[in-house]
C-alpha cells in the first residue's frame, strides 16, 4: 500500500496534479479576465510556455543584495504554497482520520492553514525587502499591510463553517468540516445566512491575499513597476509565479473545502469510484470559485492601499463579526 500512496503523492491528487491545476488556473484566470474585456485571451498551453521561457532566461542579482536570500526565499515561497495545497482534502483516504483529507492533513489543521496564509504574506514582504529596491520595498510594505488587514476578518470567516460543524467533529480537520457541512446545514437551515456572509468575506480576503484586482496595489505596474517582484527574473521569477498559481489553488481549494462541501456530493461506497468522483467534484467547484474571483476583478479597478485597509477594518471586519454572532446564536437556539 505504501507504494500506492507514494505514487498518489507524486501524481493524482499529489504534486503533479497540483502543479497541473495551478497552470490550468493561470490559463482560466487570464481567459475569464480577457473575455470580460472583450478579448480572446491566451491559448490553453500559454502558462506552460511562459514557465519554460522564464526558466530559460537569465536571473540577475543586483549589486549589494544577498544572493542567498534572493535564492532561498523564492524556494520557501514555492514550498509554503505547495504545503498549503497538499493540506486541501481532494481524494486521499486516511485510515487514521477516517475521512477524505490532504496528504499534509492532520488533527486541528483548520487552524494551521491560517499560519500558512500568514507565512505566505510574510514571505512576500521578505522577498521585496531583501532586494533593497525602493519600488520593491514599497510594494512589500503594501503587501504586508494588506495581508495583516484582512487576516483577522478572514480568520473570523473561516471559523463560521468550523462552528457549524463543531458538533460533528472533535478533531477540527479540514476534511471533517467539508464532510459534515451539508448535513449540519440540513439540520439547521438558518446556518446558511452566516455561511453566505462568511463566503463573501472569504472571497474578498483571499483576492487580497492573491493581490488580484482591485487589491493589486503591492504590484501596481503603473506605480511600482511590478512592486516586490521588480528585481526577480529567470528561474527565480518562474518559481515565484508558479508559487502564486499554486497559492491560488490552495486558497480556492480552501474556499471549496470550508464553504462548498469540498469533494463531497454523493457517496457510492465504492472506494475507487468515490476517489474518482471526489476529484471531479472538487475540480468543478474549484473552477467555479476561480471563475467568480476572475470575473469580479474585471468589474472593479484598483483601489489605493489606504482604501483597502479602510475597507477591511470598517466594513469587512464588522460583517465577519456579524456572521460569527449569527452562527453562534443559531447554535445556541
Amino acid at each position: 500500500m505504501a507504494w500506492l500512496e507514494i505514487l498518489a503523492f507524486i501524481t493524482v491528487p499529489g504534486i503533479l496534479f497540483i502543479i497541473s491545476m495551478a497552470l490550468f488556473i493561470d490559463w482560466l484566470d487570464r481567459k475569464v479576465y480577457a473575455r470580460g474585456q472583450n478579448r480572446r485571451g491566451p491559448p490553453f498551453f500559454q502558462p506552460l510556455y511562459d514557465l519554460v521561457k522564464l526558466t530559460a532566461k537569465e536571473s540577475i542579482i543586483p549589486e549589494g543584495v544577498s544572493k542567498f536570500w534572493m535564492t532561498v526565499l523564492p524556494i520557501l515561497f514555492f514550498w509554503t504554497a505547495l504545503t498549503g495545497a497538499l493540506m486541501i482534502p481532494i481524494a486521499v483516504f486516511s485510515d487514521d482520520l477516517n475521512v477524505v483529507t490532504g496528504f499534509a492533513g492532520f488533527h486541528f489543521d483548520v487552524f494551521f492553514v491560517l499560519l500558512v496564509l500568514l507565512s505566505y504574506g510574510m514571505l512576500i514582504f521578505a522577498m521585496g525587502y531583501v532586494t533593497k529596491n525602493p519600488f520593491a520595498q514599497t510594494g512589500a510594505t503594501r503587501s504586508l499591510l494588506q495581508v495583516l488587514s484582512f487576516e483577522i476578518p478572514l480568520s473570523f470567516a473561516i471559523f463560521v463553517p468550523i462552528l457549524i460543524t463543531s458538533d460533528k467533529t472533535e478533531r477540527f480537520v479540514l476534511g471533517d468540516v467539508s464532510k459534515n457541512l451539508y448535513s449540519a446545514i440540513g439540520e439547521t437551515p438558518l446556518y446558511i445566512i452566516g455561511l453566505i456572509i462568511a463566503f463573501a468575506i472569504s472571497i474578498l480576503a483571499l483576492m487580497a491575499e492573491l493581490e488580484e484586482f482591485p487589491f493589486d496595489a503591492p504590484v501596481a505596474h503603473t506605480e511600482l513597476a511590478d512592486g516586490w517582484l521588480v528585481e526577480y527574473g529567470g528561474w527565480r521569477y518562474a518559481l515565484i509565479h508558479l508559487g502564486e498559481r499554486i497559492g491560488a489553488f490552495f486558497i480556492g481549494g480552501l474556499i471549496v473545502t470550508l464553504f462548498l462541501g469540498g469533494p463531497y456530493i454523493v457517496d457510492t461506497s465504492i472506494p475507487f469510484l468515490d476517489a474518482f468522483l471526489h476529484i471531479i467534484f472538487f475540480t468543478i467547484k474549484l473552477i467555479l470559485v476561480i471563475t467568480l474571483m476572475s470575473f469580479l476583478r474585471t468589474l472593479i479597478s484598483r483601489i489605493r492601499i489606504d482604501q483597502t485597509v479602510r475597507l477591511s477594518w470598517r466594513f469587512v471586519l464588522p460583517f465577519a463579526l456579524i456572521a460569527i454572532m449569527l452562527t453562534l446564536g443559531f447554535k445556541l437556539i
